[in-house]
């Protein structure tokens, strides 16, 4: 929770971090003020990503590799990160 340190004077760039964050973040900070949150869990369904292979092919992470229209695939996202 950074919303207070925001200063126009200093803070020229400011990141969106990502769709999932910006998403999630107006529900928690209702619930985190209403009712406080320990520990969470999300999920999300989320178009191709930039890395992911249009047709099978291959990737370090297994579940990139493979066609993004064939299937579901699960993957990670950099929403904890931002």
């Amino acid at each position: 929770r950074n919303q207070d340190m925001y200063d126009p004077a200093k803070h020229h760039i400011i990141s969106n971090a990502s769709c999932t964050t910006n998403c999630l973040a107006p529900f928690a900070k209702v619930l985190c003020d209403e009712f406080g949150i320990k520990r969470g869990m999300m999920t999300t369904i989320h178009s191709y990503t930039n890395d992911q292979k249009i047709l099978d092919a291959r990737h370090k992470d297994p579940r990139r590799a493979r066609a993004a229209a064939m299937s579901i695939i699960p993957t990670t996202t950099g929403a904890a990160k931002a």
